[in-house]
Parts: structure tokens; C-alpha cells; sequence
């Protein structure tokens, strides 16, 4: 006998697929309300998500206001001063007595590489606090001040007018160094003064050859016999710090030249294109009148300083650093300077 397969059918529906009269109906109602019921559900599901994100976006809102009122109402943190390194960022200067400027010199000189040579005069009294004074050094630029000297004298002495042209020639071009007539073309011509202010403002090489042309060497050196200059040798570029300070008193003495070349040499000397030496420190009311010079390793500047107004001078100052780098060089003549300025 075979084996019956079992009905596991809804006996609902059964009867629907039977064909039994009024029951169709009744399956087609339920399924319906399992459909409307799922849809329901689904729509109280998502309203529900929508609740929760406006709400999490509200709290974030509340939260961003509280952070930027707390932000405005903190009180503002005391202002700190910066503390500013010397130069060096390592050593500071030993003290040294009040009032002993040779001796705040070499203190200042001590914490710094190389050797220094070094002159302070008060021409007022004669007062002389230094360093190594006649030490020799290389002169570098220092080396144009007695070719300015010697061009004055000429034109003091009516040898010369220093509205004469000059002429730059090929042979004059000095394609190195400090100085802007590099970059003139040969034939550019100019007065005799206007290349002596050249030679010093911009410290120009050109100009220096074109001067010494003009003037010859044996004029320069006798300017530098003449004023005694025993520790300078002029074509050895060499010298000392009193021979540059003699230099100076000559320049700022009107009776070295006249009145109006000295003013005119003082002027030439007064804001250069190289300020970042000895009037670095001072305050900006001073006038420096000064001469830079610079080659390999050593570096120097001399000065002659008006700390009040008009034409008295106040003190001279002549530094010259050798052995060490641009900057310990350039720090070492700015602390030099300063101790001078607050000493006299």
C-alpha cells in the first residue's frame, strides 16, 4: 500500500484552495493587516532615528555655544615679556669696575676668538683707554682714509679742484668686493668728489683704484709720513689702531684742510652703506662718522662720534678684530662701542 503525503497546510487554507465557499476573503484581510501592521512599524522605526539625530544635533549645538562662552568669558593671561639671548647665545660679558672702560674692553674682548685692537680717545681731554694699540693688523678698507686724506690735502693746497672729471677706465674695474662702479660701464665719468664720496660710503674699489690713478701712490704715502704714521705701510695693506685714530683726528681736524673739506670728508663718512658696526647700538640721535674695512678674517671699524648736536666731537673709537668669525667680530665691535658710548 503506498505511503500518503501528509497535508501541514493552514486548515484556512486549505479551505481556500479547496474552493470553500467564504473563507477567500477571510485570508486576504489578514494578510492585509500583517502588511499595514509591518508598514507602521517600519514608519515609527524611522521617525523615531529622525528624533534622535535632532536631538544628538542639539546637543552638539549646546555644546559648541557652551565651549565659545567659556572661551570669551576666560580672562585674558598676563602679558610675558620675551627674553632676549646675547648675540653669542652662550657667553655674557664679566663684569668689570664702573668707570674703567679699559678694563670693560678686555673683558668684552676676552669671551670673544682672535685678537682685538682697540682705541678710545676723548679729544677733549686727551683720556686714551685701548687695547693692543699698536699691535699690527691688516688694514683692509682702513686703507682708503689716507687716500681721502691725501685727495683733501691737494684740494686744500689748490693743486687739485675736486669738481676735475675722472674718467673709468678698463684697468680700474675691480670686479670683487664692496662698491657699485663695477657695474658702470668703462668710460663712465664722474667729479673727483663724487668718486671720494663713492670710496667711502659705499667703501667702492673701483673708486679706490681710480683715486689712486689720479693722486699716485707716492702722494698717499707721503700723506701717511706726514702724519706720523710709523705701524701703516700702504702697500702691505697693514696697520694699527692709534695709526687709524690719527687718521681720524686728521679728517675731523678743520685745520688739517679747511673747515668746509673737513665738514665735506665727515659727511661722506656719515650714514654708509655699511651702518651695522659701530653705530649699531647707539642710539639713533648720534651721529658716527666712520670707516669700515673687512678681508678674510679680519674685520674693523673706526668712528668719530658727535653724541650732541653740532660739530664737537665727542670721542673716537677704533676697533679691529682678527682670527674670528662675522658674527663674534661684529658683536665683539657692537659691545665695544656701547662700553665707549656709556663711558664717555
Amino acid at each position: 500500500m503506498e505511503n500518503e503525503e501528509k497535508d501541514t497546510a493552514p486548515a484556512a487554507d486549505r479551505v481556500a484552495l479547496s474552493g470553500e465557499p467564504g473563507r477567500g476573503p477571510v485570508v486576504r484581510e489578514r494578510r492585509y493587516r500583517r502588511k499595514v501592521h509591518a508598514g507602521l512599524v517600519r514608519l515609527r522605526r524611522r521617525r523615531l532615528r529622525q528624533r534622535r539625530f535632532v536631538l544628538s544635533l542639539f546637543v552638539a549645538v549646546c555644546a559648541l555655544v557652551g565651549l565659545w562662552a567659556a572661551e570669551e568669558l576666560r580672562p585674558e593671561p598676563a602679558a610675558v615679556e620675551r627674553a632676549v639671548a646675547p648675540v653669542t647665545g652662550e657667553r655674557l660679558v664679566p663684569p668689570a669696575p664702573d668707570g674703567d672702560l679699559e678694563a670693560r674692553i678686555r673683558a668684552i674682548a676676552e669671551i670673544y676668538p682672535g685678537e682685538f685692537g682697540v682705541v678710545v680717545r676723548d679729544p677733549r681731554t686727551g683720556e686714551t683707554a685701548g687695547l693692543n694699540p699698536d699691535q699690527t693688523f691688516t688694514a683692509a678698507s682702513l686703507a682708503k682714509l689716507p687716500v681721502l686724506l691725501a685727495l683733501y690735502g691737494e684740494a686744500a693746497d689748490g693743486r687739485l679742484d675736486l669738481e676735475e672729471k675722472i674718467v673709468m677706465e678698463a684697468q680700474d674695474v675691480q670686479l670683487y668686493g664692496a662698491g657699485v662702479l663695477q657695474n658702470y660701464p668703462v668710460g663712465h665719468e664722474m667729479t673727483l668728489r663724487e668718486c671720494a664720496e663713492l670710496l667711502i660710503k659705499e667703501s667702492d674699489n673701483t673708486a679706490w683704484v681710480m683715486l689712486e690713478r689720479r693722486l699716485g701712490r707716492e702722494r698717499i704715502e707721503h700723506e701717511i709720513e706726514s702724519l706720523k704714521l710709523s705701524g701703516t705701510d700702504y702697500a702691505a695693506l697693514t696697520t694699527t689702531p692709534e695709526d687709524v685714530l690719527r687718521m681720524l683726528e686728521a679728517i675731523a681736524d678743520p685745520d688739517h684742510t679747511t673747515p668746509e673739506l673737513s665738514a665735506e670728508m665727515l659727511a661722506h663718512m656719515t650714514d654708509t652703506a655699511y651702518e651695522g658696526r659701530i653705530p649699531e647700538p647707539l642710539p639713533k640721535d648720534v651721529r658716527v662718522a666712520h670707516k669700515v674695512g673687512t678681508l678674510n678674517d679680519t674685520r674693523s671699524d673706526a668712528a668719530i662720534v658727535f653724541r650732541q648736536p653740532g660739530d664737537r666731537v665727542d670721542y673716537m673709537i677704533v676697533v679691529i678684530a682678527s682670527g674670528g668669525t662675522e658674527r663674534s667680530a661684529t658683536d665683539a665691535i657692537r659691545r665695544i662701542s656701547l662700553s665707549a658710548y656709556e663711558a664717555l
